[in-house]
């Protein structure tokens, strides 16, 4: 019927959190190999966990590190080969190089081109399917119908995010280090914290995890479930990323339940008190994005 992911940095939160509500786990951070225990930079992590994902019966995704520069390379090919011997339903790619590399090493597991691929055209959909491409996460700034489009004109699936902050921007070097100590010093992990960036009290605010911004405002789609069953989109995406296991936890059941009644054909109900629960871990608030092709900040509800 349908598919509901989110991701997991680490075996730590892998094990904190109740990930029963979710059909796959996208393992690992993307955008910081830093980030302690994380599955895109230490393959010797990798067996124990997809055991642990496959042994609950859900699919089991890596993601592969966003925005490698030449020198990283060597161990991601290193990552990379620890994978492929591994039961991962999936591999995530940010990137063109990687994609023409994973080739080169006659990896034949799916691929899925991340939220940095920039994926804004079938045009581009058809390009990557070339290089194993079955599945791609369109860029935040399309709209739904944009989305729907793409999945209807190209034989590749679309991943639609239905809740959490909209990843906006990638580097390779840590905002939080360089506002503070410098790059150069050792990292403290002080990405663990919120940490904002606001222009000013009530205007607007975008949070940093380092090397990636997010969104200030979560996503929120829930009220229009029924919208994307009739639809037939099929694949869900909660981003949690920066965020605790409860969160994920809670959010991930939120939307099961509902995406679940909207499948079956049957009323979703009233969403306010869910609505509402939403809005207590949205410290900045709800938005839908860009899907109804708005400026991403404010929130549409049922009509």
């Amino acid at each position: 019927m349908f598919e509901l992911s989110t991701n997991v940095a680490s075996p730590k939160l892998l094990q904190q959190g109740d990930y029963s509500a979710y059909d796959a786990l996208y393992l690992g951070d993307f955008s910081c190999p830093k980030f302690p225990d994380n599955f895109t930079s230490h393959p010797e992590l990798l067996a124990e966990a997809a055991e642990l994902v496959k042994g609950r019966g859900q699919k089991c995704y890596l993601r592969l590190y966003a925005v490698p520069s030449n020198h990283d390379l060597g161990w991601v090919r290193e990552l990379v080969e620890a994978a492929m011997a591994l039961p991962f339903d999936a591999l995530e790619v940010h990137n063109l190089g990687l994609l023409r590399m994973l080739r080169e090493m006659g990896c034949s597991k799916p691929l899925h081109l991340g939220v940095f691929g920039n994926l804004y055209t079938d045009a581009t959909a058809r390009v990557v399917k070339e290089y194993g491409v079955t599945r791609v996460y369109p860029n935040p700034e399309l709209s739904l119908k944009e989305v729907i489009y793409i999945r209807d004109h190209t034989p590749i699936e679309v991943l639609v995010p239905v809740h959490g902050k909209i990843p906006l921007v990638i580097s390779e070097t840590c905002f939080i280090l360089e506002r503070g100590r410098g790059e150069d010093n050792p990292c403290t992990f002080l990405c663990d914290e919120e940490h904002w960036l606001t222009r000013s009290e009530g205007q607007w605010s975008l949070k940093d995890t380092g090397r990636m911004t997010l969104s200030g405002s979560d996503l929120c789609m829930l009220e229009h479930v029924e919208e994307l069953a009739a639809a037939r989109l099929n694949a869900f995406y909660v981003q949690s990323h920066g965020e605790t296991p409860e969160f994920a936890g809670k959010v991930g059941r939120i939307y099961r339940q509902a995406l679940t009644a909207a499948f079956a054909g049957q009323p979703v109900g009233d969403l306010a008190p869910q609505v509402a629960e939403l809005s207590v871990l949205a410290r900045m608030g709800l938005c839908n994005g860009y899907y109804f092709e708005g400026a991403g900040r404010r929130y549409v509800g049922r009509v």
